[in-house]
């Protein structure tokens, strides 16, 4: 039982360090939906584009299997290093500046939000991939039932986030160094198992 409490609060730690950044699109998206179509369509958009990014992942780590290379998965913790290296300098040249977006996109829909997700999720993919090579089927459905409870907390942690003015000028501030930063840790990590 403990070892399965440790799988599950791994798996939970897997999803918030590469989802960390997607709380801060899900607020603006929140911040600019202004129908219950829209709201609709950051939920299930946010729901397929994770669940996308890990059904990539699967397949990759199952061809890495089959392959019998999963002994240079680690190298993969290069992609999460840099990402996060690149992400704190932008940060660093440009945090004397107004961070948050000026125009953000008015017509949410469910391609927006799963393309953004997506696009969002390189990553997810460096972090996912290792991860996944070495679970069993019995492990991979535990994260996947994880991730979609998480998915569901993130929608809800981000859309309260929205409703909160102390909230928003707290992620503005942290928000742009905090994600790279944890990309960097996470790379690290990968790159030393």
């Amino acid at each position: 039982m403990p070892s399965l409490l440790l799988f599950i609060l791994t798996s939970i730690g897997v999803f918030f360090v590469t989802d960390t950044d997607d709380l801060i699109v899900l607020l603006f998206l929140w911040l600019t939906a202004e129908t219950p179509g829209q709201r609709r369509s950051i939920m299930v958009g946010q729901y397929l584009g994770i669940l996308t990014l890990m059904a990539i992942s699967w397949g990759i780590s199952w061809g890495l299997v089959a392959l019998n290379i999963t002994h240079w998965t680690h190298l993969l913790g290069v992609i999460p290093f840099t990402l996060g290296t690149i992400g704190l300098q932008n940060w660093y040249r440009t945090r004397k500046h107004d961070r948050t977006p000026t125009a953000l996109p008015k017509l949410i829909s469910l391609p927006l939000v799963w393309s953004l997700t997506l696009g969002n999720g390189g990553d997810n993919l460096s972090i996912y991939i290792p991860f996944f090579t070495h679970l069993s089927q019995g492990q991979l459905g535990i994260v996947l039932v994880v991730f979609i409870i998480m998915i569901g907390l993130w929608l809800l942690i981000s859309y309260r986030l929205a409703k909160s003015s102390w909230a928003r000028r707290l992620f503005t501030r942290f928000g742009a160094w905090l994600s790279p930063l944890l990309l960097v840790i996470v790379g690290i990590v990968i790159l030393i198992q």
